[in-house]
């Protein structure tokens, strides 16, 4: 792996999927994406799982290493606290503002408020400690004014000061984040727990930023994957009452994601000729030899009612009867004509009717026997036979001239065109009379059973032949009557069931084969098979919409399936750990071996090893021991805090951007020799970034004071103290005079001078007092320059450290130690207690002044002296 850590980031970015890009895009521009950036990424997401959005999601940008901005960040800076409410014994809208550069140093004894501005800012900043219990914040316990617990917090980025609510609970700033608090609840986490470089440097932190995107996804996603598929599945399933191997029951098994509407349309397709199939199959395999006898009667009456029905459906049509009655008109409209013709014939015969029904009746008869009998073979009427006149077939006599004229008249008649026609007519009707149907089906006596037989398989059917046999008797009723030359009158409408009669017929079939195959017992086989088909098919139609359902889930679900898989972590996470372990894990161990050489903690076995999890890289202490015990557990509260702090330096150190570090309480439990070390140390850390030290250990105020003036830092000083009504109250006149260097002592004795003047012409009395405390202050600063100017903290109070190289600086001229003799018994005359004689005058205000100058002076004197020292002995002077 080559080139910058942002270099190898980009390369590793274009391997991933554009909204991962896109992604990082969003994470290198904004500290935290807000919900509408989530929003987007989810979409993006959805859309490329397969999902159909109602808007489509936004074009993904591709991450450039433009948007990353080199990876420099806006350090905040930590102005101040104020308007505190509520918040343990702290004074109503308590305040605590601190230095914009460089260091602060709070100083306040046990109970003077400062822990309660610091359990402020670990909560609202970032800190090792994560326990809600330990980081709550109190009220006061003993009482106070009841309400919420506020506070405001104010930064500047740059642009301005920005107040920041606080409130517990309240969701963490981004821009308080880059603030690192350390105290004693955070120091055992540094030694058991090691480090987290949360703001990773050199745009390190995108990869584990963007697996924090891809958790807050994949909640998302399982949140809204429980709500749309959960159990619905589960839900949907169809519950047969076999479980066996037909088609419907593997369709249902094997249904997808894939499954088509056709295929579920096709897969529950049940018609009513199915519903009936089975009724067929149920009948059949319940039935017995009876019931086939019945349904084979019933088959065969079917088949002859049909061949009736289609005859029906010819011979009684309105058009058919309507063709009968003209079928008698025309024959009584031919004789009618043919009888008008015969009684002009006929009107000189002796009898009357002659020409009538009854008339032709007997001519006919008389053919009949005239030509089969008395003269066969011979045309009728015979008048001559044998020579002679014949006989009359009637009267046995010969044919007299007259009889066998009549006759010749009858047959004449017999021959005429009109009668000839009217007997054609009569025998078509007497032809249609004997052609007219007997309806052997439809009125035999078993009719009425036989329809009962075929309601329960087709009442439709059955009510239409009902309706069929009442048409088709009137109708014949009325076909004879027309022939008879009567009319009955309306006729019911006739509707022959040809097409549904023949399909019963199929059925009759069907059932009658089905019966006969269900006394075979592998034909039975068969049947029951196409029974349980048949009902599976009919119970999977009828949940049809459960199996779109189901199938419609599986696709969202599969959806999901796609859509977490694109979210997943562990690639990201394995990329993370590589690009730490090649740009920052070698700076991080290094960093932490110095930072516990500067606290003289290298005799430590400790070490540290990347643990990194999945949203920030972890830095664990590593003891070198086979005993199973914590770090805590093996080492003294001493190197402990010097191992935490030897942590938390080095997680600043290598965090992204420089932002402000609070520190409480850093020597508790220290040496004072590992106290000074922590002091140059946070010393040296202020000149990179602003620093807040809390302390109540004046010794160590001091010692970081001294440091912070080596490495060229003014710091600026708060002391807090507490009352009986209340804690975190400032101090105006700053911090204590014991805690003060020479340099502040003269300028608060410059200060406390000024009104030495008008005090004095006001009441002589009162500047006596004032200016004998002045002189005693004025013998305590001299006091304190033997410790720092002559003897340059070579031996300080309070400590049990003796720098002995910093001898190469003292030199000590009879001159300047006579003028500070001088010096030193002014004071103490003028701070003592004088005899009440006035042998000792008291100094005016000009003189007191003038004193004031001439320490001044010495100070600068004895500077150059030591300075001078310092070059006269190269050789006392540290090795490098």
């Amino acid at each position: 792996m080559a080139g910058a850590p942002i270099d190898d980031v980009m390369e590793w970015s274009q391997t991933l999927s554009s909204w991962k890009q896109d992604a990082l895009r969003r994470l290198a521009i904004s500290n935290e994406l807000i919900d509408a950036d989530i929003d987007a990424l989810l979409a993006m997401v959805k859309s490329a799982a397969g999902f159909k959005l109602a808007a489509g999601p936004q074009p993904a940008i591709p991450f450039t290493k433009a948007h990353f901005g080199n990876g420099e960040h806006q350090p905040i800076v930590l102005t101040r606290i104020a308007n505190v409410e509520n918040v343990n014994r702290l004074v109503p809208k308590a305040s605590l503002a601190f230095c914009p550069k460089a260091l602060t140093i709070v100083y306040g004894r046990n109970g003077s408020g400062k822990s309660g501005f610091v359990r402020i800012l670990r909560t609202a900043c970032r800190t090792r400690v994560e326990n809600p219990v330990k980081l709550k914040v109190l009220a006061d316990v003993y009482g106070g004014t009841p309400g919420p617990q506020t506070a405001e917090i104010v930064v500047n980025a740059g642009d301005g000061e920005v107040v920041i609510p606080w409130s517990p609970g309240k969701a963490a700033s981004p821009q308080l984040m880059q603030v690192a608090v350390f105290d004693t609840a955070s120091a055992q986490l540094y030694v058991d727990g090691g480090n987290q470089i949360r703001f990773l440097p050199f745009g390190l932190a995108l990869p584990h930023r963007l697996n924090a995107i891809c958790i807050t996804l994949k909640e998302k996603l399982e949140a809204e994957r429980a709500v749309a598929v959960g159990n619905k599945v589960g839900l949907t399933s169809i519950v047969f009452a076999a479980q066996r191997n037909c088609k419907a029951q593997l369709f249902d098994k094997q249904l997808n994601k894939l499954t088509t509407d056709a295929q579920i349309e096709s897969a529950t397709s049940f018609s009513n000729a199915d519903e009936q199939r089975i009724e067929e199959l149920t009948a059949a395999l319940s039935a017995g030899a009876a019931a086939a006898a019945d349904v084979n009667a019933l088959s065969k009456w079917t088949d002859a009612l049909l061949l009736e029905s289609e005859a029906v459906g010819s011979a009684f049509t309105d058009g058919a009867l309507e063709k009968l009655r003209k079928l008698r008109s025309t024959a009584a409209a031919a004789r009618q004509a043919a009888t008008v013709a015969a009684g002009a014939l006929f009107t000189d015969e002796p009898l009357l009717g002659v020409g009538g029904d009854a008339w032709r009746s007997l001519w006919a008869a008389a053919r009949d026997y005239s030509v089969t009998e008395a003269y066969k073979e011979k045309t009728f009427p015979v008048l001559m036979a044998d020579g002679g006149a014949a006989a009359c077939v009637l009267c046995q006599q010969s044919l007299l001239p007259e009889g066998a004229a009549r006759m010749q008249r009858f047959q004449k008649y017999m021959d005429d065109i009109l009668d000839a026609a009217a007997r054609k007519a009569e025998q078509a009707v007497e032809d249609a009379l004997r052609g007219v149907h007997e309806l052997i089906c439809l009125r035999a006596s078993d009719f009425a059973d036989r329809i009962e037989q075929v309601r329960k398989r087709d009442e439709a059917l059955a009510d239409a032949l009902a309706n069929l046999r009442t048409s088709a008797v009137i109708r014949r009723e009325e076909a004879l009557a027309k022939q008879g030359g009567e009319e009955n009158g309306m006729v019911p409408p006739l509707v022959v069931p040809i097409d549904d009669l023949k399909v019963f017929a199929l059925r009759l079939k069907a059932e009658k084969d089905g019966l006969a195959q269900a006394g075979n017992s592998e034909e039975r086989a068969k049947l029951v098979a196409e029974k349980a088909e048949l009902e599976d098919r009919k119970l999977l139609a009828a949940n049809k919409l459960l199996l779109t359902t189901r199938r419609n889930l599986l696709v969202v679900d599969d959806g999901y399936t796609k859509a977490l898989a694109n979210v997943q972590t562990r690639g990201i996470t394995q990329r993370a750990n590589e690009l730490v372990d090649a740009h920052l894990t070698t700076a991080v161990v290094t960093r932490f071996d110095a930072e516990r050489a500067r606290f003289d903690i290298m005799h430590l076995n400790v070490g540290l090893a990347r643990k990194s999890g999945q949203t920030k890289a972890e830095f664990e202490v590593d003891p070198r021991t086979k005993l199973t015990k914590v770090t805590s557990e093996i080492l003294s509260e001493g190197e402990q805090r010097a191992l935490a702090l030897a942590g938390f330096l080095t997680e600043v150190a290598l965090t992204d951007g420089s932002g402000p570090i609070v520190i409480d309480d850093p020597v508790s439990s220290l040496d004072r020799d590992r106290s000074a070390k922590v002091a140059e140390r946070i010393a040296e850390e202020a000149s990179r970034r602003q620093v807040v030290v809390f302390t109540h250990d004046i010794v160590f105020f001091n010692e970081l004071s001294r440091a912070a003036d080596e490495v060229g830092i003014e710091p600026v000083t708060v002391a807090l103290f507490s009352d009986k009504s209340a804690a975190g109250k400032v101090d105006t006149a700053g911090m204590p005079w014991k805690g003060q260097n020479v340099a502040k002592r003269i300028s608060r004795l410059k200060n406390d001078a000024a009104p030495l003047p008008k005090l004095h012409a006001a009441s002589p009395a009162e500047y006596e007092y004032q200016v004998k405390n002045l002189y005693g202050r004025l013998r305590d600063t001299y006091e304190r320059v033997v410790e720092e100017v002559i003897f340059r903290d070579i031996v300080r109070r309070g400590t049990d450290v003796i720098q002995t190289q910093l001898l190469r600086y003292v030199r000590f001229p009879d001159a300047l130690a006579i003028r500070f003799h001088e010096g030193m018994t002014r004071a103490n005359t003028h701070s003592h207690d004088n005899p009440a004689a006035d042998t000792v005058a008291v100094p005016l205000p000009n003189e007191f002044t003038e004193h004031i100058s001439e320490l001044e002076a010495l100070i600068v004197d004895l500077k150059a002296e030591s300075e001078a020292a310092e070059a006269d002995r190269p050789q006392m002077k540290p090795k490098k």
